[in-house]
């Protein structure tokens, strides 16, 4: 598990991070945020773990996925689609990985499923 390969974690989580945004956009047809179906919290989540350690040989690699990752789904409302244009949206305080253009945008979309998705970073 990767809690018990200390040595190899910043790979192995930066690697599950790439495998979860590939499996995503291969099984949904590159349609990366249906709800209960997103592997974009899980992806960035093991993107971060892999940022922990400092010594990683890979981390401007990581650094770079995780800001494509983060900015292909940054600039619009996780439930309403809408484009942020010049508001800003509110983030998910839990994953890091979904943005919203209110409270009522967040609630419809965790009872969507992202309840399913969010991982707590």
């Amino acid at each position: 598990s990767l809690e018990e390969d200390e040595e190899g974690q910043p790979l192995s989580a930066y690697n599950f991070s790439i495998a979860l945004y590939r499996l995503g956009l291969q099984r949904y047809e590159e349609i990366m945020e249906i709800p209960g179906h997103s592997p974009i919290p899980k992806a960035l989540f093991w993107a971060r773990k892999a940022l922990e350690d400092d010594s990683f040989p890979l981390r401007d690699n990581v650094t770079l996925i995780l800001s494509a990752m983060e900015n292909e789904v940054k600039n619009h409302c996780a439930n309403c689609r809408k484009e942020a244009g010049c508001s800003s949206l509110k983030r998910c305080v839990r994953c890091l990985g979904a943005w919203y253009c209110g409270k009522e945008c967040q609630v419809q979309h965790w009872k969507a499923g992202h309840k399913f998705d969010c991982i707590k970073s």
